[in-house]
């Protein structure tokens, strides 16, 4: 049957139910109540009503909900269903396995504008725009089934940086201040090293005897105040650094009778702190027999060796004893001293 049949079909089943209830209301309220109910049966169902108008109007309301209730009838259409579009599944996120971490997404830095150049104002570049990355899910144990993809979270914007403001043409762009230089302090130049002073090693025996002019001296007090002699002359007079050579007095008549090729100087030379020259002082008694009391008097002999060349400068003079001597013969003996170093020292500083 065509469509538009059963619509016709429809339209009549629900005229005609209206007018079953406005026939059934006409009738109920125009109508006196019966005492007697009456019966109407139908499909195998019984009902007792007291106005018998209902039944119309119970009729109508059945006819009108006829087409909505029934099934369709013979030629009707179904009603076309609607199409099924396919949706495409959501990505899931990649759940990772146990061990692994998962990767953040780092949102590159936005370019920097380009400075304007200085002839012509140029527009800045429109800045990048920031790349909103999902986070990654958080790392769970790996299992035999596929968890739920967790919603991605989108990362905080990154602000973009602000648009330079365009300049004209003919403006220039403001000088930057340059900081103050501060400037640097030339440290101090250190102080040069005081060059160290030469060295002048000395040893001296003094070798008294029993005469009233001595004053009790001995070998070991006489040789102590004539070492205390040269220490000074050596300091005051040479300038140098006068170092006494402990000997005793074996081992300084051995050095004292060297031969001519002067091996104990040189090695006393080469020992350090190596000295740039050797003093020597023997005072004794010479070998004579005479009454005259003046014939007993000491012998200063007087050696200095030069340890650069090798020279050896000698002086000797007859000490007599004075009224200024604070010790047996102090006068001529610390003068003959003194005169001794001045004459040579400039063959030290050659």
């Amino acid at each position: 049957m065509p469509a538009d049949f059963s619509a016709l079909i429809d339209t009549l089943l629900v005229l005609a139910g209206l007018v079953l209830v406005a026939t059934g209301l006409v009738m109920f309220i125009y109508s006196k109540t019966s005492t007697q109910p009456s019966s109407v049966e139908a499909f195998g169902i019984k009902l007792n009503v007291t106005h018998p108008s209902l039944i119309l109007v119970l009729a109508g309301i059945g006819l009108m909900l006829a087409p909505r209730l029934l099934p369709g009838l013979p030629g009707k259409p179904d009603t076309p269903e609607p199409a099924a579009v396919a949706e495409a599944p959501k990505p899931q996120a990649a759940v990772p396995t146990l061990g692994e971490r998962p990767e953040t997404a780092v949102t590159p830095p936005p370019p920097s504008a380009p400075a304007p150049p200085i002839p012509m104002a140029v527009a800045p570049a429109a800045p990048a725009k920031a790349t909103v990355a999902p986070a990654a899910a958080p790392p769970v144990a790996a299992s035999a089934q596929t968890l739920p993809a967790a919603k991605p979270r989108i990362a905080a914007p990154v602000a973009a940086p602000k648009k330079p403001v365009p300049q004209r043409a003919d403006a220039l762009p403001a000088a930057t201040p340059a900081a103050p230089v501060q400037p640097e302090v030339a440290a101090p130049a250190p102080a040069a090293a005081k060059p160290a002073r030469p060295t002048l090693a000395f040893a001296a025996l003094g070798l008294p005897v029993n005469r009233p002019f001595w004053s009790g001296e001995t070998r070991v007090s006489y040789t102590r105040r004539m070492h205390s002699t040269l220490q000074q002359a050596g300091g005051e007079v040479l300038r140098m650094d006068a170092r006494g050579l402990e000997l005793g007095q074996k081992e300084f008549d051995a050095w004292w009778n060297e031969s001519g090729q002067h091996p104990r100087s040189r090695e006393l030379c080469a020992a350090p702190p190596a000295p740039r020259a050797l003093l020597s002082a023997r005072v004794d008694t010479p070998t004579t027999f005479s009454s005259i009391e003046s014939a007993y008097w000491p012998e200063l002999r007087l050696r200095l060796y030069v340890c650069a060349n090798q020279r050896l400068y000698r002086q000797q003079k007859t000490l007599s004893p004075l009224n200024e001597d604070t010790w047996p013969f102090a006068t001529e003996f610390n003068s003959e001293v003194e005169r001794f170093l001045r004459t040579y020292r400039g063959d030290l500083t050659d």
